[in-house]
């Protein structure tokens, strides 16, 4: 079995997840490595083709690296191109870890509707006892799903809170962790760049990133006083279900930000309208959201929007720092726009 190695204290992540673009600029620095593991026939077969097909694991690996630059990236292909896998697949790539130096393991996915997780509990408590640390998302739109839910792991799950980078922390709490659920775009395969949807897994990996720098600057720290120190960084440290009834941040849609005369408010609208293929006198496009049907702009069409808007303006985006914030109105477009052009 590989033995992974720590040296000069840098930080390795096990990423277990639909895999990783390689080539991915953005990412194939970090990269040190990966393997992949498969059932088929009732048999476990193991490989190093972890090549992503899907883009969900390329986009966890960028947020991690996002919160934390040096991070340095292991990537254990579990989930097929559907985002399914087989528990036992789970259980067998995490018993492998079991025998490297990898300490943080990043598990952007869930397990519902089994019979039994007691073999994955099983070996989620022997990495706790090595002193593994375990970040894991709970399932979307779900109050229970595993492993989030074991004592030995970390849990997230996402709402809208007071700002982008805050989120809160209690250690006794099942999902011991919220963090805020603004999307930010992050890379997909292909070399290229989407804004994901909201979603727990994407949150997931932005804990693990944080935990990544904390562990960079004290690698010894024990899951207890990480345990505190993320609860002293939270934002708060006590909440009930009445607190996720009603959102506590309004989006912005800086409608009075640019009166209609301004040219560049002008020129945006006209990339706009030429990328979302909207007609010359819909005034809708001045008036809301461009995330409605009425307009078009949706997850999957918002890099090559940005995309059109670099080659018009001249400019070049940051990509990983925009968030659907930053696109969610012509008027937080062209704001975006002129911030990069006055670089």
């Amino acid at each position: 079995m590989e033995n992974i190695c720590d040296m000069n204290n840098k930080v390795k992540v096990a990423v277990l997840d639909t895999g990783i673009d390689k080539e991915h600029d953005y990412l194939k620095d970090n990269l040190v490595g990966g393997i992949a593991f498969e059932c088929m026939h009732d048999y476990i077969f193991i490989s190093d083709k972890f090549d992503d097909e899907d883009g969900h694991g390329t986009a966890c690996a960028s947020i991690i690296k996002k919160e934390y630059e040096d991070v340095e990236l292991f990537v254990i292909k579990i989930l097929r191109k559907d985002g399914i896998t087989n528990i036992k697949v789970l259980e067998e790539a995490l018993r492998y870890l079991l025998d490297t130096n990898i300490r943080l393991i990043n598990l952007s996915l869930s397990v519902i509707g089994v019979e039994s997780v007691k073999g994955l509990f099983e070996v989620c408590y022997e990495l706790f006892r090595k002193g593994k640390i375990i970040v894991c998302s709970l399932a979307n739109d779900f109050d229970l799903s595993y492993p989030a839910m074991f004592n030995n792991v970390i849990g997230v799950r996402g709402f809208t809170l007071d700002g982008d980078d805050s989120f809160w922390y209690n250690k006794k709490y099942d999902v011991q962790c919220v963090m805020d659920s603004n999307s930010y775009i992050s890379c997909d395969i292909n070399n290229s760049y989407r804004l994901p949807p909201k979603c727990n897994s994407y949150l997931s990996a932005k804990l693990t990133g944080k935990i990544a720098k904390i562990l960079s600057e004290k690698p010894g720290i024990t899951i207890s006083d990480l345990n505190d120190k993320l609860e002293s960084l939270a934002t708060r440290n006590h909440w009930n279900s009445c607190d996720f009834d009603e959102c506590s941040r309004i989006v912005n849609f800086k409608l009075d930000l640019y009166d209609k005369e301004n040219a560049l408010l002008m020129k945006v609208a006209d990339v706009v309208r030429d990328c979302l293929d909207i007609e010359d006198n819909n005034e809708k496009l001045f008036k809301g959201s461009l995330f409605n049907k009425e307009i078009g702009l949706v997850y999957d069409n918002c890099f090559n929007l940005l995309k059109k808007l670099e080659h018009r303006f001249d400019i070049k985006f940051n990509y990983m720092d925009i968030s659907k914030y930053d696109l969610v109105s012509i008027y937080t477009l062209t704001e975006l726009v002129e911030r990069y052009k006055n670089l």
